[in-house]
């Protein structure tokens, strides 16, 4: 392993405030037991555009999560599944071509899916890991 594997992924979650409910595991925006996941929590997962993922990476992050409520149950009507368009690239605005989307993930989750959410955000972390480094990628492609 790598000395930049072994250093914990600088991630972003962007989640719905009325996802999984994480008022109490939050501390200075950031996961209490994972100090490296930062969380930036808005009204409504459909308020999420791309330029805000695509910021989160300028910014330094090495990877991005979007988290809504589960689809068909948004408390403004169908915001998660605008979002989760957005991500599939079936709704404008899109994710920038240039962005690296095994980098991003999206989440739907009810409030009380504290247990999945931090396995998925885990399962997160651990694909960044495993991820080749950008100087390996650059050379497989030339």
């Amino acid at each position: 392993m790598t000395q930049q594997n072994k250093k914990k992924k600088k991630v972003l979650g962007i989640v719905c405030e009325r996802s999984v409910d994480l008022k109490k595991h939050i501390k200075n925006n950031k996961l209490k037991d994972k100090d490296n996941v930062a969380i930036v929590e808005m009204v409504c997962s459909g308020m999420i555009q791309p330029i805000m993922i695509e910021e989160g990476f300028k910014q330094g992050a090495d990877g991005v999560f979007v988290m809504g409520c589960q689809i068909g149950d948004c408390h403004f009507r169908e915001g998660n599944k605008w979002c989760q368009d957005r991500l599939l690239g079936l709704r404008p605005p899109n994710i920038k071509k240039a962005v690296d989307k095994n980098k991003v993930r999206g989440y739907w989750l009810a409030k009380c899916d504290y247990k999945k959410f931090m396995e998925k955000v885990s399962k997160f972390e651990e694909d960044l890991n495993n991820l080749p480094a950008p100087e390996a990628a650059k050379a497989a492609v030339t």
